[in-house]
């Protein structure tokens, strides 16, 4: 199986919080990484889902936190097709908690890159790169935030 015969059948970018809320788009967009042609809930045996959970926390000069968002990236895994490889048929990002107090924007979006095959022909392993990334505006002060990851059809993640 090449690298192109892992698509992303779903979203690629889509908003996660929007002045300075979860953004309404969250419920309806995800990703995946499934085999080329194949209908993603043809696949068998789903494990999961997995979970990341990172929290953006901001204080001000008096100790006050100003900007507190909590993130969680969930994902299935171990999915087969025609019985083998291990494909990702759902992948998903929660913010069950986002707090902005007033003087603060907060900004995100979540991109999907092209996903690809990190083990063999015959035994495919599902690879799909995600970046979180947005800005943290004050009234004086811009931030650039970004999180990248890694996710693995066989529940495997890494983060750069």
């Amino acid at each position: 199986m090449t690298d192109d015969a892992i698509v992303n059948t779903a979203s690629t970018a889509w908003h996660v919080i929007e002045s300075n809320k979860p953004s309404s788009s969250l419920v309806s967009n995800t990703c995946n990484a499934v085999p080329a042609g194949a209908d993603p809930n043809s696949l068998t045996q789903v494990q999961g889902p997995n979970s990341v959970v990172w929290r953006l926390c901001f204080r001000n000069h008096l100790s006050v936190n100003v900007v507190d968002v909590r993130f969680d990236l969930r994902w299935e895994y171990g999915a087969r097709y025609d019985g083998g490889g291990a494909f990702i048929p759902n992948c998903y990002l929660y913010v069950p908690d986002c707090t902005v107090l007033w003087g603060y924007t907060v900004d995100i979006n979540v991109h999907a890159y092209t996903p690809s095959n990190a083990g063999t022909d015959t035994a495919p392993v599902a690879c799909l790169p995600i970046t979180v990334h947005g800005t943290m505006k004050s009234l004086v002060d811009t931030r650039e935030l970004q999180w990248d990851f890694v996710l693995y059809g066989d529940g495997r993640y890494t983060v750069s």
